[in-house]
C-alpha cells in the first residue's frame, strides 16, 4: 500500500465504524511500541483535521517486568508532552498478579490493562477506549482460535468495535504501520519479548505467518483478515435470523424457557442450535464456558421421545416434554447428600449450607478410626472423567497409624498415591491427618474453590484446573469434592491437593475412599 494512503484508510475506517461519533473523551493505550504510537498520532491528526471536540487521554502501563520498562515510560511521556496530550502512567506488578491469580504473565497484564482503561474511562463523559490491534493481530487470533478449536465466533476474529472498545488499525498491517512511521520520521520502542517464541502468539507471528507468506501466499495476512470480515458478516446475519426464530418459538415460563420442537425441527439446524445457545446463555446469565457440545446435547432432544432429559452447563436441565424442550435451572435442593446407616457405623454429620449456594455435608473426622469407618452416601450422581460417566457414589473415611502393616497402606500412603480398584470401581486417597482441619465438607463446586498444585503451596482456581484438564463444562458442577472450607483436598477422579501428602514424618494417615456404583 502507498504509505500516503495508509492514514486515509484508517481515517475512513474510523468514520465507517462510527468510532468517534457521540464521543467526547478517548482513552488510548500506548506502550511506546510502533502500533500504539501510530494509533495515538493518527487519532490526534484525525481529531485536529476534522475539528472533532474529543480529548485524548493517553495511558501507559508499566508492567514492571523488563529492565527497559522505565525507558519505555519516559519515551511515552516525552512524546505526549510534545503533542500536548493528557498523559497517565500506571505501574503494576504483573508477575505477582499472575502468581496470585494462577494466570500467565501475558494474561495478567492484559486483564490489568483493560481494568485500568475501564476505570479511567468512567471518570469522563461519553468515553471510548482505543487499542492498537492491527491486521496481523487479526490473522494471529484467527489461526490461534482455529488451532485450539472454535465456532464461527472464533473465526470472525477481533471486531472493530465491541462495547466501548475501538480498534482503528484493524484495516492495516504491521508493515503498513512501520512504513507510515518511517514516512513521519517517528521513532518508537521495541519490546524484545515479542520475539520470544515460547509464547503461542509469538510463534504464530514470528514463525508460522512468515512461512505462509513466503511459501503459500504473500498476502496471507490480508487474506485471513478478509475471511474474518466475511465470517463476521455471515455471523451477524445468522444471529439476526436466530433472534427472529427465538422470538417466535421461545416462551419464558417462570424460571425456565420452553422451545417449540416443531419450529426448531423445521428450521435449519444452524438456526435451531443458535436458538438453543441463546436460551442457555439467558438462563446461565453468561456466555462463557457454553460450548457447542452443550448446545448439541439439547438439540438432540428434538428427535427423542417425551421424558428424555439432559443435564447441561451451569446446572441447567433440558427435558423433552411433548411439543416443547423445557430448559430450567435445576433446583439446588437436588444437590444434597444423605448419611445412612451402613454395615458399620452411621455417619455423624451436620447438613449445612455454604453461602446459600451449595448444600454441604460437614464431617467431624475425629469420629474416624481404623475400626470405625464413617460412610456418607451421595444422593446426587457424580461425574467421573476417566470413564466419562455418571455414578451413584458413597464416601468412606478412616484414620490409620502410619506404622500400620496394612499392605495397601504401606504400598500407597507414603506418596499419597491414588489406588484404583477396577473391579469394584473405587478410588482411594491418603492424607496427613494432622495437617487437616477436623471438620471437612463433602459437596460440589463453589466459585471460590482453590486447590494447592505444588509442594511449595502454590494454589490454582479449581475452575481453571477443571478447564485445563478438559473436563466438560456441563459436568464441572458434578465433580464431587472433599474440602476444608474453600480449599479443595480432593476433586474426586480429577486431582488431590499437594500440601497434605503423607510423608516419612506423618504419624496418622487419613484415608478417603470413593465407592462408585452403576446407576439403575
Amino acid at each position: 500500500m502507498d504509505v500516503n494512503n495508509i492514514e486515509k484508510k484508517v481515517w475512513a475506517y474510523i468514520k465507517a465504524n462510527n468510532m468517534l461519533e457521540d464521543c467526547s473523551n478517548a482513552v488510548v493505550g500506548v506502550s511506546g511500541g510502533a502500533d500504539s504510537v501510530c494509533l495515538m498520532i493518527m487519532l490526534n491528526d484525525y481529531i485536529i483535521h476534522n475539528n472533532k471536540d474529543v480529548k485524548l487521554h493517553i495511558v501507559h502501563v508499566n508492567h514492571g517486568i523488563r529492565k527497559e520498562a522505565a525507558d519505555d515510560e519516559q519515551f511515552t511521556r516525552k512524546l505526549c508532552e510534545s503533542l500536548k496530550l493528557d498523559y497517565h502512567c500506571y505501574n503494576i506488578e504483573c508477575e505477582k498478579i499472575a502468581r496470585e491469580n494462577n494466570l500467565t504473565v501475558e494474561e495478567a497484564g492484559r486483564l490489568e490493562r483493560y481494568d485500568i482503561f475501564d476505570k479511567l474511562s468512567k471518570q469522563y463523559d461519553k468515553t471510548r477506549i482505543f487499542v492498537a490491534h492491527h491486521m496481523n493481530d487479526q490473522a494471529e487470533t484467527v489461526i490461534m482460535n482455529m488451532a485450539r478449536g472454535t465456532s464461527l465466533k472464533g473465526i470472525r476474529g477481533i471486531v472493530p468495535v465491541r462495547d466501548n472498545i475501538c480498534r482503528p488499525l484493524l484495516c492495516i498491517t504491521r508493515q503498513d504501520i512501520e512504513s507510515w512511521l518511517v514516512l513521519r520520521n517517528q521513532s518508537f520502542v521495541t519490546d524484545v519479548t515479542n520475539y520470544d517464541n515460547d509464547y503461542t502468539r509469538n510463534s504464530i507471528r514470528n514463525v508460522l505467518l512468515p512461512y505462509m507468506g513466503e511459501h503459500i501466499n504473500k498476502n496471507v495476512v490480508q487474506n485471513i483478515a478478509f475471511m474474518a470480515q466475511e465470517v463476521r458478516a455471515v455471523e451477524n446475519f445468522v444471529d439476526k435470523e436466530a433472534d427472529k426464530l427465538y422470538k417466535s418459538c421461545a416462551i419464558q415460563d417462570g424460571a425456565g424457557i420452553r422451545l417449540s420442537v416443531e419450529q426448531l425441527g423445521q428450521a435449519d439446524e444452524v438456526l435451531g442450535k443458535r436458538v438453543i445457545y441463546k436460551a442457555l446463555v439467558k438462563l446461565a446469565g453468561r456466555a462463557k464456558d457454553i460450548y457447542s457440545v452443550n448446545v448439541y446435547d439439547v438439540y438432540k432432544l428434538i428427535n427423542l421421545q417425551t421424558g428424555r432429559k439432559v443435564d447441561s452447563v451451569y446446572g441447567i436441565k433440558a427435558v423433552r416434554e411433548y411439543e416443547y424442550i423445557v430448559l430450567e435451572r435445576k433446583n439446588r435442593a437436588e444437590n444434597t447428600f444423605s448419611d445412612t446407616a451402613s454395615n458399620r457405623y452411621r455417619a455423624d454429620t451436620e447438613l449445612t449450607a455454604d453461602a446459600g449456594l451449595v448444600e454441604v455435608h460437614r464431617i467431624d473426622i475425629t469420629k474416624c478410626s481404623k475400626d470405625r469407618e464413617v460412610i456418607v452416601d451421595i444422593d446426587k450422581t457424580v461425574y467421573i472423567p476417566e470413564y466419562d460417566k455418571m455414578y451413584s457414589a458413597s464416601i468412606k473415611m478412616s484414620v490409620y497409624d502410619n506404622n500400620d502393616n496394612d499392605e495397601e497402606l504401606a504400598e500407597n500412603a507414603s506418596n499419597g498415591k491414588i489406588c484404583v480398584n477396577k473391579l469394584n470401581n473405587s478410588y482411594t486417597k491418603y492424607f496427613d491427618y494432622d495437617k487437616l482441619n477436623k471438620l471437612l465438607d463433602i459437596r460440589f463446586k463453589n466459585v471460590e474453590d482453590r486447590i494447592v498444585v505444588s509442594e511449595s503451596g502454590n494454589t490454582k482456581k479449581l475452575k481453571k484446573e477443571l478447564t485445563d484438564r478438559k473436563i466438560p463444562a456441563s459436568h464441572r458442577d458434578e465433580i464431587l469434592l472433599v474440602c476444608d472450607n474453600n480449599r479443595v483436598l480432593w476433586a474426586c477422579g480429577v486431582r488431590r491437593c499437594e500440601d497434605c501428602r503423607v510423608t516419612g514424618s506423618t504419624k496418622n494417615v487419613f484415608k478417603i475412599q470413593l465407592i462408585l456404583k452403576e446407576r439403575n
